[in-house]
């Protein structure tokens, strides 16, 4: 074996150059804090987990808690619950037992006529009675069902 070796790779300098000058030093910068994700963008997310029938809850809670954590996460399903349609403003009174969202007491007590609305719609202090009327933004109608046991969507009022 023949070695060769080393040539030093240094030029004499007239004048030395201090580091200083000529390198640059990269500090790390503390990243500024996610803004805390307010409760319209929570519940927009929410809706469109709920638009694409995503029902378990851990799995909604995951997508919460990246939001809350991580800015692209929270940009991307943000973008996605654009594609969430507006609720159709209903212009007539709904009856509550006929809306999703009406839950019957079953606590201490049942009654084949008592309950509350899931949402939190206003009510008496006993609840809602399922035939009351009442003008309601959040009213999905309950699917009925046929003879056969399978769910149909529920027909829309005709004015008689």
């Amino acid at each position: 074996m023949t070695a060769t070796p080393a040539t030093p790779a240094t030029q004499e300098a007239d004048k030395l150059v201090t580091v200083a000058p000529v390198a640059t030093v990269a500090v790390a910068e503390k990243p500024e804090p996610l803004p805390e994700l307010s409760s319209d963008e929570e519940s927009n997310i929410l809706a469109w987990l709920a638009h694409i029938d995503e029902t378990d809850p851990a799995i909604i809670a995951e997508v919460v808690d990246e939001c809350r954590n991580d800015w692209k996460a929270r940009r991307y399903f943000l973008k996605r619950s654009e594609e969430v349609p507006e609720q159709v403003a209903h212009n007539h009174p709904n009856t509550c037992g006929e809306c999703v969202h009406f839950e019957r007491i079953t606590e201490p007590f049942r009654h084949p006529h008592l309950g509350h609305c899931a949402k939190g719609e206003p009510e008496a202090i006993a609840g809602l009675w399922d035939t009351d009327r009442r003008y309601c933004e959040r009213f999905l109608p309950r699917p009925q069902q046929t003879h056969s046991g399978q769910s149909r969507p529920a027909r829309a009022e005709t004015k008689r």
